[in-house]
């Protein structure tokens, strides 16, 4: 997300004169939506959303290149797959940019799902990872850095985790009250203890069937 913000920011600096610290603040505020919607929202009816738009993506494949997974991240991630639990990548990014994220990684995700080829995420990925995994969206955990994450995931009766960061602890809690808000990725396993995830899921069993469908920008 710092990454994109960073590139946002850019952007409507060039197109629109808007100062840095205003631009930022647009973005993050209506981070989760394709860009062009966000700019749809930020400058509704502006004739030069589509320009804007364009210069974005055209730049973002170079910085998504360079984006890894932080060493916590992937231990925690790793911890989860350990126990049976599929990770899934759910984005609104390019599903080019997307699969050069999950290539520059070298993590062996179940599933990355990004925007394109009539899917974005929300239902349609949700959809594609109950299909993929045969289980119910009951059974999955949808873990996000942005409240439209969370309104996603309210919205399509999927369990929801809130990653602060993007947006601040309380933010999250105010927004949703009865979600678990994590600090860091890597608090994820062990707020999931074994019982908490079988819970989750629907078994009783310990065995882990829940995708962790994991949204990402």
């Amino acid at each position: 997300m710092p990454t994109l913000a960073d590139l946002a920011t850019e952007v409507m600096g060039e197109v629109y004169g808007t100062p840095a610290v205003l631009a930022r603040e647009l973005y993050v505020a209506t981070c989760g939506l394709p860009f062009i919607r966000q700019l749809e929202s930020i400058f509704p009816g502006d004739p030069r959303n589509r320009g804007a738009s364009d210069a974005f993506e055209g730049r973002k494949p170079a910085r998504c290149d360079a984006i890894r997974m932080a060493s916590d991240v992937v231990q925690a991630l790793t911890e989860l797959k350990n126990r049976g639990v599929a990770i899934v990548v759910s984005s609104n990014n390019g599903v080019d940019n997307v699969a050069t994220f999950a290539r520059n990684t070298s993590f062996p995700f179940d599933l990355t799902l990004g925007f394109g080829g009539g899917l974005a995420k929300g239902k349609a990925h949700i959809e594609r990872a109950e299909l993929e995994f045969d289980v119910d969206r009951s059974e999955m955990l949808f873990v996000g850095d942005s409240l439209h994450d969370g309104e996603i995931a309210e919205r399509e009766g999927i369990p929801f985790v809130g990653l602060a960061g993007t947006f601040s602890y309380d933010r999250f809690a105010l927004r949703f009250p009865e979600a678990l808000i994590l600090r860091r990725f890597a608090e994820l396993p062990a707020l999931l203890g074994p019982a908490k995830i079988a819970r989750e899921s629907g078994s009783a069993s310990g065995v882990f069937r829940t995708p962790a469908v994991v949204g990402n920008g």
